[in-house]
């Protein structure tokens, strides 16, 4: 048995206050607003399935959504359901098995109980913002029980996510078949790569918590969000800084909570190649790897209870919310972003350039630095060329040289100090030696490349 489900959490709402009811939290002006303008553009795709039902959540701000939704489709009846208030998964459940077979749902809710939900539909958590749509397709003799079709927010063409000609836009713009007279922030094409940055950052979200246990799910997630806040930070002289700071900061939050996870990946790939030299200390059973994995899975089931709460998945949509206040703060039309983006990439490759002559490579604070901002020069020679019209080759090409070398540098002072953390954080002698032998070991093999030895 199956059916259609669309997910869908209220518009935009008045504000809480200690005072207030939050039940009657009603939307506001502009929430009403948003919301008839991009159900109208994806009214057609929330009724392709006939039969389509409207399920809401009791709260006024709910309820309202649904009557717009409603409108929006010519269903005139709406379900109430006190499950969509107090996010009762097992409740809902009870009542969609009840349709009949081919069934065509939208639930009108909240957050986090969106996310959590969808974590059960398709094993992953994704941020809903206010408005988001999601439509998924389900089949209860599956495992999971859900697939997601697609998803997407107010303020985004629906049509962009089904019609393959719209991929075309960025580049339309550039060339001038597009209308680029002075525009909003939030409507230029630098605000579109940042956009679909995001949607990258969700997808990578989702991947990662279909996957834990494979270590580039985490690194994926992680190289990501650094894209993004690469990204924010090229156009920081242009935008208001008080949501570019709060933007950057909510997203740098978010990536290191995955920081401890990827730096346990990497050594524990180190140590397996390491295997050869020490056998009997690095077996895959042994003492270093068994508290190695162990350590791993306690900071991933941290991690998985962040995510679970709904915790992490806020952080997200704080982070969105910022990024998109920055965005519309920004007011450079396309012509003149195009002139500021060639000019800011001259000058941080120039400004890097000299940092690299004069960059001390025993100083790992120093050499971590100069690594951080060659991966800002690539992302943005890379990301921002539908904006200057092409890529940088050679410009990327660097930076990726400059950042591969000196990641081996990097990596090597942080493996080996973090196996030093780990000697003082056991009190198994053995394995406190093992660590010192294996620390000892990366801080050998940073100095010889530093003196361009053969390790």
């Amino acid at each position: 048995m199956g059916g259609q489900l669309i997910l869908i959490r209220h518009g935009i709402a008045e504000e809480r206050t200690p005072e207030g009811d939050d039940f009657y939290r009603k939307l506001t002006e502009a929430g009403v607003e948003e919301m008839n303008a991009f159900l109208s553009d994806i009214a057609p795709l929330l009724t392709e399935h006939r039969n389509l039902k409207i399920w809401t959540s009791p709260l006024v701000r709910a309820r309202q959504t649904a009557e717009l939704v409603g409108e929006a489709t010519a269903v005139e009846e709406i379900q109430q359901q006190e499950f969509l208030a107090t996010g009762d998964y097992v409740a809902f459940m009870e009542a969609l098995e009840q349709e009949a077979e081919g069934f065509t749902v939208a639930l009108v809710g909240h957050e986090p109980y969106m996310s959590i939900w969808t974590k059960e539909l398709i094993g992953a958590a994704i941020p809903f913002k206010k408005g988001a749509v999601a439509f998924f397709t389900v089949d209860f003799a599956d495992d999971p029980i859900g697939n997601l079709e697609w998803l997407v927010d107010p303020g985004e063409s629906a049509k962009c996510k089904h019609d393959e000609a719209d991929k075309k836009h960025a580049a339309d713009k550039h060339e001038g078949t597009a209308d680029c007279g002075p525009c909003d922030g939030e409507d230029t094409l630098y605000a579109d790569i940042i956009k679909e940055q995001m949607a990258g950052v969700q997808h990578a979200y989702a991947a990662y918590q279909q996957d834990p246990v494979e270590p580039e799910s985490a690194h994926d997630l992680r190289v990501t969000i650094r894209q993004l806040r690469a990204l924010l930070n090229f156009n920081k002289a242009n935008g208001e800084e008080k949501y570019y700071r709060e933007a950057g900061e909510d997203w740098r939050e978010i990536a290191t909570t995955f920081g401890y996870l990827r730096e346990l990946d990497v050594l524990m790939e180190e140590c397996r190649e390491l295997r050869g030299l020490y056998p009997a200390m690095l077996a895959e059973d042994g003492q270093v790897m068994t508290w190695l994995m162990e350590e791993r899975q306690a900071e991933q089931d941290s991690i998985h209870e962040l995510i679970t709460s709904g915790a992490l998945t806020e952080r997200i949509l704080d982070a969105e919310a910022a990024t998109a206040q920055y965005l519309k703060s920004i007011n450079l039309d396309d012509d003149q972003q195009k002139k500021a983006t060639i000019k800011k990439l001259e000058k941080m490759k120039k400004r890097l350039m000299r940092k690299w002559e004069e960059v001390d490579f025993s100083n790992h604070e120093e050499t971590h630095s100069l690594r951080i901002n060659a991966k800002k020069l690539r992302y943005a020679a890379t990301y921002l060329a539908p904006i200057t019209g092409e890529k940088d080759k050679t410009v990327i090409k660097e930076m990726k040289k400059i950042q591969t070398g000196l990641g081996t540098l990097c990596d090597l002072d942080i493996n080996g100090n973090l196996l030093l953390e780990m000697a003082e954080n056991t009190e198994d002698p053995e394995l406190q030696n093992h660590f010192r032998i294996l620390s000892a070991h990366q801080f050998k093999r940073r100095e010889a490349i530093l003196n361009d030895e053969d390790d």
